[in-house]
């Protein structure tokens, strides 16, 4: 039996033909879902949510034992296996054409996978209304897609380097039958149109695709087309490059034929490509310098580089141009406060945040599209190893690895998508990989940075300490020296540094392994060192800045030259700015800078602005006050530190809290809603926590102190208790305090691991929090005020954020992939927990591991959630190879003439 999901949604089998029952549309959708979640299979609960999303539980729980007994009936008893709560296809029993087909890819038989490819997964096939299975097939349908594409290009490089010209521009030609608006492909398919001697026909496509562009798009064409039709267009410079390819193509006939490629028609061929490919990298550079010998003759002509990534030639000249991706792989809307982008030591990989999902995606230089890390939504501020062999990424107070294969595809090792380095301490402003093994990140909080071994389970360490005599306020987005010497960062000012109570920056060094820091640059922010002996830096005004440094004094040694203004930046000091070793300097632009807003999100996943009209650089915290009429939100506009905002709901006016002069921010109510409680963080001491009333109409009165930060107060419905949480090393506890009774706080959920995020169920008899004890977040509900006599765990896929429903009869948390799920549990006298769902795709709201960034509606049906502004213009992603040579080249413009 052979089910076929590429292209046509078909079941065939020789003899005996297939069942018509077998081939109804529920049949065939239930096939098709469980070939797609591979041999390994998919749990009930996820299939009856993705088939029947409208059902209620134990309709859809029958409509889908009635689909798996017809298809056991008209196929066979042992057709579906199934093993506990999930469900799978015996692979002894069917072929999926999927499965066959990223084997084939996984074992570098390109052309086996070529020819298993029959067109765009699931074509035309609609199954629900489900977003969230449409965005699963979206997925996959572009993954598999990009694979394929991969093959393509493989096996045209091949055709090409034998010498095959006709052979390379049949696949060129299915590369981009397969991506028609794909400027990459375009431009391959006219080189090799060109090479193969055909000027006129490279040209005519050029104008098909412009044509293409400017109708289903609606933009102008990427103006490299245009430039290299030119170049071909050109008498003279056609003429020569002409000659020079059929003066090669001689050369070529010479070349034995145990030396020789043919291209792949077979899957048995493919091993020795990939041998030839590995072997004979000296005779392959050589043949593909040959075969393209007018991509330098193109470049003269048109001033700029080919996009498709080809390194800077020996006259290096300075290329500038835009990086065109697909509409799902865009760069992700920018977080207040993140980087986005990272560029590798060599130049060759871009690490980015993109993508529908906010997943951290990475594009090799030869490649026409990105490949997205699995399990990596909602992450941020890639970085790349010493070696370029790994990335890192932050992910809400940890820091995580992956390996990186250089082999055709990218692929994770290490066992799964990523090993954690450590859940604990580091905050969300930027981490950077040094020589020494050591990874330097931001801190959780207002704090100096951290250092952790780059190994599983390392434990963080402090590095730099705030110079709080000079009102220093944070220390953030680190950059390793390459030497190892020393450390670039910026520091944060407050108060005094700042300019009327706002925050101000400045480029500090820390020496390695001191950590002790001075300024160097003042009014500068986000500094990466290049090895052209440089620092690039960011100014107030958006401005990119290089200055002369010397890595081994560690010290300034020139003038500032700006190289570009437009700079996309953020709240705290946050930019989009990667540089590699090798001269690429990769940035975006934007008109905006992170604005978020606030909505309503239904269950389904539709969203409407709450208030256009009220908007912030970083909204955060939001909380509903109990008749759900106002929201309590930390909100920061024009470069002001935090304050907590009262806002009438929908676009009524809203009121600032007077706060005691610092950054306050974690804003929740008063059981009675006449008051607010918030942590305020001042420049010197720790956090603590105010109330103040919600009217702003008298300044907040501090209600808890301790000895270390306490965070996400908040009270039991009756009011009786205080829940607070710690940050203590290493790990976070849940504290509570009975005010007028106690004295002091009394630890409620205090271990060795994580624990945070507490909410209080409706009746006041349960606690909800996310712990990190079975090794990653998960959402566990105990007993309150006694959590000793019980727990519960109620995720299963990794949980943070959990918020009860005003009904208490549901529990709402993020999963590990940035989803919304609400559990139904029942939270009487005794708990039990129910049928969890996915609501929908929340990885594009903000989110934070240690407190809620969502609040529920009095009626269960909404959900206050923030997103990044929609903006008019688009970030853009600017690449600029050899810009060493323009800081040269404006270095000198800047040199005062000299005297006649």
């Amino acid at each position: 039996m052979v089910l076929e999901l590429l292209g046509t949604l078909s079941l065939r089998n020789e003899t005996p033909p297939v069942p018509v029952s077998a081939q109804q549309k529920k049949s065939l959708g239930l096939l098709a879902v469980l070939a797609l979640a591979g041999r390994q299979g998919l749990p009930r609960d996820r299939i009856e949510a993705y088939l029947w999303p409208e059902s209620s539980a134990s309709l859809a729980q029958h409509s889908l034992d009635q689909a798996v007994y017809a298809i056991r009936q008209a196929l066979g008893s042992s057709f579906i296996l199934s093993s506990g709560r999930e469900l799978r296809l015996n692979p002894e029993l069917v072929q999926v054409d999927t499965w066959e087909f990223e084997e084939a890819i996984r074992a570098h038989q390109w052309a086996a996978a070529v020819e298993l490819y029959k067109g765009t997964l699931l074509d035309g096939f609609h199954f629900t209304d489900s977003r969230e299975f449409e965005s699963w097939i979206d997925s996959e349908r572009s993954r598999l897609r990009r694979e394929y594409q991969t093959a393509v290009e493989f096996l045209a490089n091949a055709a090409a380097e034998s010498g095959d010209h006709a052979r390379s521009l049949t696949w060129w030609r299915g590369l981009v039958t397969s991506d028609p608006l794909s400027a990459g492909a375009t431009k391959k398919l006219m080189l090799a149109l060109f090479a193969a001697g055909d000027r006129a026909g490279a040209v005519k496509h050029a104008r098909l695709y412009q044509e293409l562009v400017r109708q289903e798009l609606e933009i102008e064409p990427d103006p490299e087309i245009e430039r290299l039709a030119a170049s071909f267009t050109h008498p003279r410079i056609a003429e020569a490059a002409e000659s020079s390819a059929v003066r090669k193509a001689r050369q070529d006939q010479s070349i034995s034929a145990d030396e020789s490629v043919e291209a792949p028609t077979n899957p048995s061929v493919t091993p020795s490509i990939t041998r030839r490919t590995l072997e004979g990298k000296k005779s392959g550079r050589r043949e593909r310098v040959a075969l393209y010998a007018v991509i330098p003759i193109a470049i003269l002509i048109s001033g700029a580089a080919i996009w498709g990534w080809i390194r800077p030639s020996s006259s290096k000249p300075v290329l500038r141009y835009r990086l065109v991706v697909d509409s799902t792989e865009a760069i992700a809307k920018g977080s207040s406060w993140s980087g986005r982008i990272a560029l590798s030591p060599d130049g060759s990989r871009l690490a980015y945040i993109g993508g529908p999902r906010s997943q951290l995606l990475i594009r090799s230089r030869d490649r026409l599209h990105a490949i997205a890390m699995p399990g990596t939504e909602g992450v941020t501020n890639p970085f790349f190893s010493p070696d370029g062999k790994h990335v890192g990424f932050l992910e809400d107070g940890g820091v995580r690895i992956a390996a990186i294969d250089g082999g055709p595809s990218i692929r994770l090792t290490h066992g799964g998508p990523s090993i954690i380095v450590t859940d604990t301490l580091t905050g969300l402003a930027g981490a950077s990989w040094g020589a020494d093994g050591m990874i330097y990140a931001d801190n959780d909080g207002s704090n100096g940075l951290v250092r952790v071994e780059a190994k599983p389970g390392a434990v963080p360490n402090r590095f730099t300490t705030l110079d709080t005599a000079n009102n220093e306020f944070d220390h953030t987005w680190p950059d390793v020296l390459p030497n190892g010497k020393g450390v670039l960062f910026t520091v944060t000012y407050s108060g005094e540094k700042g300019v009327k109570g706002r925050f101000s920056y400045a480029i500090a060094v820390a020496a390695i392994p001191s950590g002790k820091h001075r300024v160097i640059l003042q009014g500068a922010t986000y500094a990466r060192y290049a090895s052209s002996g440089h620092l690039l830096y960011v100014t107030d005004d958006k401005r990119l800045m290089a200055v002369p440094f010397d890595q081994n004094s560690m010290t300034v040694r020139g003038e500032p030259i700006a190289l570009t203004e437009g700079i996309r930046t953020g709240l705290g000091g946050s930019a989009d700015l990667g540089i590699s070793a090798t001269g690429t300097l990769v940035y975006s632009t934007g008109a905006e800078t992170g604005t978020q807003e606030l909505v309503w999100v239904t269950r389904d996943g539709k969203a409407d602005a709450v208030d256009p009209e009220w908007s912030g650089e970083f909204l955060g915290f939001p909380a509903l006050s109990p008749d759900g009429k106002r929201v309590a939100v930390t909100r920061s506009a024009n470069g002001e530190p935090f304050e907590v905002s009262i806002k009438r709901l929908d676009r009524g006016p809203s009121v600032h809290l007077a706060g005691d002069g610092n950054e306050n921010f974690q804003p929740s109510w008063a059981p009675d809603g006449r008051s607010v409680t918030f942590t305020s963080n001042p420049a010197k001491g720790p956090s603590y926590v105010v109330i103040e009333r919600a009217d702003g109409g008298a300044p907040g009165a501090p209600e808890l102190h301790r000895t270390g930060n306490i965070f996400n107060a908040g009270w039991s419905p009756d009011g009786k208790w205080l829940i607070v949480t710690t940050d203590t090393l290493g790990a976070g506890d849940i504290l509570g305090m009975r005010p007028g009774v106690d004295t002091a706080p009394i630890p409620l959920v205090a271990t060795a691991f994580t624990e945070t995020s507490p909410a209080i169920s409706p009746n006041g008899r349960w606690l909800a929090y996310s712990s990190n004890e079975s090794g990653r977040d998960e959402i566990y509900v105990s007993h309150f005020p006694d959590t000793r006599v019980g727990k519960w765990e109620v995720s299963t896929s990794g949980g943070t954020e959990p918020v009860w429903s005003h009904r208490g009869t549901e529990l709402f948390y993020r999963d590990a992939s940035g989803n919304l799920v609400a559990t139904v549990v029942n939270a009487n006298l005794d708990f039990s927990v129910g049928r969890s769902t996915i609501l929908f795709p929340a990885a594009g709201y903000e989110s934070l591991r240690y407190t809620p960034q969502y609040a529920v509606a009095p009626d269960d049906k909404r959900f206050l959630m923030i997103r990044p502004l929609e903006t008019g213009t688009p970030d853009k992603l600017i690449v600029v190879e050899n810009w060493f040579e323009e800081f040269k080249a404006r270095s000198r413009e800047s040199e005062p003439a000299p005297r006649r």
